[in-house]
Parts: structure tokens; C-alpha cells; sequence
């Protein structure tokens, strides 16, 4: 049996079997890891590597893609995803005041990434064409997050990308958060000792 091409490129991660495999983890393999490995409790599925401390820069890896994320330098609403060799495969956008992430691959998948409930701990990818694709249950201080693959038509190949891609987001909104407290608390800490 000849395997196709792009399967060949990295043989240290497993090609994901929808079949066979509903559920996967997000690990951090610490607090100040750089790296998050996507796997189940037999085989791993790649890993996202960030560049840099902000975060706005990450690789991932895959069986059979690479796949880099960067978030645009004036914008934090733009994010490109292209291939190892800086080719554009795809956009992420978000509108002002939303809070939905629109992912357009030049392949023509789209897919929308939000969170149900302002409350919840849970995203979800869903596409016009498949429906739910990927769901992901994510703790704030935790070092896994879990993966919920649906039983959609979703091409398989895309289902490592949502969930990096996803676990991305998170990150890039977690650290908007922290910095807009942050602010938030310098300005009420500051004004208090103004006033005295």
C-alpha cells in the first residue's frame, strides 16, 4: 500500500482515526512549558510549540502538516495560519464587540469558534457545512484540556488544527484578559495613592 505524500513528513505522530478515537487531551507538560501535546492515552497527535513569552507566535506540528499561527502586529482580531514554507492557508477573524472566532481555510472549510455561555468552561468549533465539529473543555489553571471529537463529516484532517488552533485562541484570550486586569488594578492601585 503507497501512502500519500504529506502522511510521510513526520512519522513521530499518529494520524488521528475518528473511529476509533472521541476524546483527546490538550497537555502542558508544565506551568512554563512552551509546548502543548495533543494526545489520547495511546498516541500523540502533534504538539503546538510557542516562539516567544507573548504568545502570539506558535508552530504546530502534526502527522502530516505543519502549521504556523501568527497574530497580526496592529490587530489582535487577525490571526494568519500559513504552512512551514510562510504560504497563507487560512485566516481567523472576530468582529468588534463579538464573541466568535471565524476560521477561513483556502480550502473552502469554515469554521466558527465560541463559547456557548458566558459562564462555561466549553468551546465549541462549529462549521456551516458539518455542524459541531470539536468541542474543547478548558480549566483556566489547569494543564489539560479536554477534546470532544463529534461524529460529524469533517474532513480528519482538520480536527488537530481546530484543536490547536482552538487551544491558541485561549491562550491569546487569557493573556488579553490578564493584561487588561492587570491594567485595571494599576490604574485603581495608582489613583489610591494619588489621592493620599
Amino acid at each position: 500500500m503507497l501512502i500519500p505524500e504529506p502522511y510521510i513528513i513526520n512519522m513521530m505522530y499518529s494520524i488521528l482515526d475518528k473511529k476509533n478515537t472521541n476524546e483527546l487531551y490538550l497537555v502542558r507538560k508544565g506551568w512554563f512549558s512552551r509546548e502543548i501535546e495533543l494526545k489520547d492515552g495511546v498516541h500523540s497527535y502533534g504538539k503546538i510549540v510557542y516562539h516567544r513569552l507573548s504568545k502570539r507566535i506558535a508552530t504546530v506540528i502534526t502527522a502530516s502538516n505543519t502549521y504556523i499561527f501568527k497574530r497580526a502586529d496592529n490587530s489582535f482580531r487577525l490571526i494568519s495560519v500559513t504552512d512551514e514554507n510562510g504560504v497563507v492557508i487560512g485566516t481567523a477573524s472576530r468582529d468588534f464587540f463579538s464573541r466568535i472566532t471565524t476560521l477561513s481555510l483556502q480550502t473552502g472549510f469554515v469554521a466558527k469558534f465560541y463559547k456557548p455561555s458566558i459562564w462555561s468552561l466549553h468551546y465549541t468549533w462549529d462549521s456551516e457545512g458539518y455542524g459541531n465539529v470539536v468541542h474543547i473543555d478548558s480549566r483556566p489553571f489547569g494543564l489539560k484540556d479536554t477534546v470532544n471529537i463529534d461524529q460529524s463529516m469533517a474532513p480528519v484532517l482538520f480536527i488537530p488544527l481546530l484543536a490547536f488552533f482552538g487551544s491558541y485562541l485561549l491562550i491569546l484570550k487569557r493573556r488579553r484578559n490578564t493584561a487588561i486586569m492587570i491594567s485595571l488594578l494599576s490604574i485603581l492601585w495608582g489613583g489610591r495613592n494619588a489621592i493620599h
